[in-house]
């Protein structure tokens, strides 16, 4: 029996040893999703989830939901007349555009449902350009302030803002202030901008101070300065009127083809 227990040691040790083996770890195949230690990723480089747009805060969508919804086209031409029209499914999407800054201006349209139901932002825009509709008979009013928030070139500046009333302007300022022309709409709402015709210094007009040509006007630019008993101030015409000329309260200034006028810091 002493001559066995050696070699049966020895066989112990030997199946002890192969016991404590490691086997090699598996690897997932290639191309497979499976990961044995998912991987998390840092909050710190998480992608953001996209602001949200609240309906009513001025976010230039449509105010809100609505104008993504398919309610409201937009027509666009282009300064070049030998481009054609461009039609547009939202205020974003205009300003999104490539073409933007070639624009001249655009046309809001309503595509349903009927009969204009209003939301609660839109009646808003509409009370505050015209207060004494009903909104729900406002479309064409909601629908002028639309087109103010879509591309209004320089060339067609002193039509569209010029001709629109103080109150359709701050309507169109409150609906869009995040668009390109967002600040420009401002500044024709405070009356720190003018186009050609009348413009008289007053609640609803322009402010008092002094005001220049933004641009040199195309020949035949002529303006004048009235007092508010009629009589003449001061008169002139490209050259005076890039230099600056100085309006006081119930002041009128008159002009003609002479483009924009806009207040001096």
């Amino acid at each position: 029996m002493r001559t066995l227990y050696p070699a049966a040691a020895a066989l112990i040790l030997l199946l002890a040893g192969c016991s404590g083996t490691t086997a090699p770890p598996t690897t997932a195949p290639s191309g497979s999703s499976a990961s044995a230690t998912p991987t998390t990723t840092p909050s710190s480089m998480a992608p953001s989830d996209p602001e949200p747009t609240t309906p009513g805060n001025g976010s230039g969508q449509g105010a809100g939901a609505p104008d993504d919804s398919g309610r409201f086209t937009y027509v666009c031409s282009s300064l070049n007349e030998a481009v054609p029209e461009v039609t547009y499914t939202s205020l974003a999407e205009v300003w999104a555009s490539t073409e933007y800054v070639r624009l001249a201006s655009c046309t809001a349209s309503f595509e349903g449902p009927l009969p204009f139901e209003p939301t609660e932002d839109e009646a808003r825009i509409i009370s505050i350009a015209e207060p004494a509709i009903t909104p729900s008979d406002g479309l064409d009013t909601y629908l002028t302030a639309l087109a103010l928030c879509t591309r209004v070139s320089d060339d067609a500046a002193s039509d569209l803002f010029g001709r629109s009333s103080r109150q359709m302007l701050q309507a169109a300022s409150e609906l869009c202030p995040r668009s390109p022309q967002g600040r420009i709409i401002g500044l024709w709402a405070s009356g720190e901008r003018a186009g050609d015709g009348e413009n008289a210094v007053a609640n609803g007009g322009l402010v008092a101070g002094k005001f220049h040509l933004r641009k040199t006007p195309p020949e035949g630019c002529a303006w004048s300065v009235s007092a508010a008993d009629g009589s003449k101030k001061a008169n002139g015409g490209a050259t005076e009127g890039q230099s600056g000329i100085i309006l006081e309260e119930k002041d009128v200034l008159t002009s003609d083809k002479c483009g924009i006028w806009e207040k001096m810091e």
